[in-house]
């Protein structure tokens, strides 16, 4: 069974639901429609259901089946089951996804050797779906050993691609387990995280990997990643120009982002290319700075960085391809131009398929009043709204001990519950006594603010007995290290986006100064120290635009418009120390459909 959930677009996907491979069981498993145990009206609701499917009418799709497929034993039942979890997954419910998977195993079908292996794939592929990455590599190394020989090449790809999809810190678990067949994905995988190396020096590597590993899967059959990096490992850049305002009001983000780039470009040891600066401040006009620069024919331009100056660029002929340091509002991807960014954009869109793993779809909105908090709710309300999550409550709040009692109030609906008790006691001219408790129909509060500022916000919500509702936000939290002072438990149950670069096991720029006050200018860094990894790897993201790699910022893909897009970590403090958060420690198990 195909199941094919990895793009998240079922509209346009004409994704069905295959019977399994006929083997030993009775046709009847495999024939629904001649069964004798299923009425010409079973048949008919399931192919409806099917065909509503097909169209998107998912809602349709999964009414029909539990209502008229679902409740009755037959044949049918186990494919309805999977056709309801896909179902159900593309109306973005993971909970009820998994227990019809878990339901459809319960049945007699199912105990088949060819069914318990369209489960695992079934399975596979919504872990996939909602980003469960580790999950799924388990799952489909094991298909790896139970399928049949001539179906094994899809789950090897998307093995593959599941390992590729692995933070580091994930990559470092699954190591740790010692299992040989894995191990070596996990080491073709380093080969290609390893951004010491040149594309040539990693095709040696992967080349002595297989001639040491000749019946590893990955040595037969090598991943597109290799195949492709074969025909570009002669189109490293000989000349890049770096297009930076560094002497104006950005000099010293500037120089974060050069300070980042060469410290990969060092780490490299061999076949490194020649670099210019071209200082933008010093030109009249960017576009007169972009003239210099291609005077010096680069093999690709890095920057401008000032959203105004991408503008003015993008509206160019651009001789040379250029990797620009910001993104605009709308991208039309002109020709020869991409985009590369710390867009908080990524970032609310990791945290929210962070909490869907949970079934947490419902969400508050809690910010500061400076202007840049304002327009990250937005953006985060904009998201929500793709991506069908409910926004219950949205406040702002002045940064005074009264504004924030009355935010938090206003969200948890307890100046409501305050309300209620003063009109009872109007009408019964009594006093009651009684404890004003949170709202139960909140899953998680999307914070916009700093550190200093939210661990004023996490003793409030426990005040009001939500200590259980998870603070959620973007790496603008992590503006700096917790001060001396901070109490642990008022930053703890606060998770939040960080690049690699700032977790404790990274070291790539252990080599550059690192700024204990300012987590942005280390950000900065990671930005430019991967923007040097992409103007070497750049041809790879249009040849194969599949491609992942992990970095600084994260693990980057690029999109239809030209936009690398970068996934970053989600982390947490414990104890006054940033370690790496698990979704199922902060979100509370959500009960499955009743049946």
């Amino acid at each position: 069974m195909n199941l094919n959930m990895e793009q998240p677009q079922p509209q346009a996907q004409k994704a069905t639901v295959n019977t399994p491979v006929e083997n030993t069981l009775p046709p009847s498993i495999y024939h629904p429609r001649k069964s004798s145990d299923v009425s010409d009206a079973l048949a008919a609701s399931y192919t409806s259901a099917k065909t509503f499917y097909e169209q998107g009418e998912f809602q349709k799709a999964l009414d029909l089946l539990e209502s008229d497929v679902l409740p009755t034993t037959s044949s049918i039942q186990f494919n309805a089951y999977l056709l309801a979890a896909q179902t159900a997954a593309y109306l973005d419910n993971a909970t009820d996804a998994m227990h019809y998977l878990e339901q459809a195993d319960t049945l007699p079908a199912a105990r088949h050797p060819d069914n318990q292996n369209t489960l695992k794939e079934s399975k596979a592929s919504l872990l996939e779906y909602f980003g469960n990455w580790s999950d799924a590599v388990r799952l489909r190394m094991d298909l790896t050993y139970n399928l049949p020989l001539n179906e094994g090449d899809e789950n090897q790809a998307k093995l593959w691609t599941a390992i590729q999809n692995l933070s580091q810190n994930d990559l470092d678990e699954l190591s740790q387990q010692n299992i040989p067949l894995l191990n070596g994905w996990i080491t073709i995988s380093s080969i290609l995280r390893d951004q010491s190396l040149s594309i040539e020096q990693q095709l040696t590597m992967f080349e002595k990997w297989q001639t040491a590993n000749p019946n590893h899967p990955a040595s037969l059959t090598p991943p597109q990643d290799f195949l492709i990096m074969s025909s570009v490992k002669e189109m490293a850049p000989q000349k890049i120009v770096l297009l930076l305002p560094m002497s104006g009001k950005l000099e010293r983000a500037s120089q974060a982002i050069v300070d980042g780039f060469f410290a990969t470009y060092y780490s490299q040891k061999e076949a490194r290319p020649t670099v210019s600066v071209v200082d933008i401040d010093a030109f009249p006009t960017v576009l007169d700075a972009l003239n210099a620069a291609n005077e010096k024919q680069p093999d690709v331009i890095i920057g401008p960085l000032q959203k105004n100056n991408v503008a003015q660029v993008s509206r160019q002929e651009l001789p040379y391809p250029v990797i620009a340091l910001n993104q605009l509002d709308i991208n039309q991807h002109p020709k020869n131009l991409y985009h590369f960014s710390l867009s908080a954009d990524d970032e609310i869109h990791e945290i929210i398929t962070f909490a869907k793993k949970e079934g947490a779809k419902k969400a508050a909105i809690l910010s500061i009043q400076d202007t840049w908090a304002l327009k990250q709710s937005d953006e985060f309300r904009a998201a929500a709204s793709k991506e069908n999550v409910d926004i219950i409550s949205n406040q702002s709040y002045a940064n005074t001990p009264k504004g924030r009692q009355d935010a938090i109030q206003k969200l948890l609906l307890i100046n409501e519950s305050f309300a209620r008790k003063r009109l009872i006691e109007q009408w019964t001219g009594t006093n009651v006594e009684s404890i004003a408790r949170s709202r139960e129909d909140l899953d998680y509060v999307y914070y916009v603010g700093k550190l200093n500022d939210a661990k004023q916000i996490r003793p409030l919500l426990d005040f009001y007995f939500a200590d259980k509702i998870p603070m959620l936000a973007s790496s603008t939290l992590n503006d700096s290290a917790p001060e001396k002072s901070t109490k642990s438990e008022d930053i703890e149950r606060i998770l939040f986006t960080e690049l690699p670069a700032l977790t404790p096991k990274n070291v790539t720029l252990s080599s550059v100064l690192k700024n204990q006050n300012s987590n942005i200018l280390r950000r900065l860094q990671a930005l430019g120290a991967d923007s040097y990894l992409l103007a070497n790897k750049y041809p790879l993201f249009t040849l194969l635009p599949s491609t992942k790699i992990s970095a600084n910022t994260g693990i980057i893909t690029i999109d239809e418009n030209g936009i690398f897009h970068k996934r970053p970590e989600i982390m947490t403090y414990r104890k006054g120390n940033l370690v790496y958060a698990n979704s199922q420690q902060f979100f509370e198990q959500k009960e499955s459909i009743e049946k």
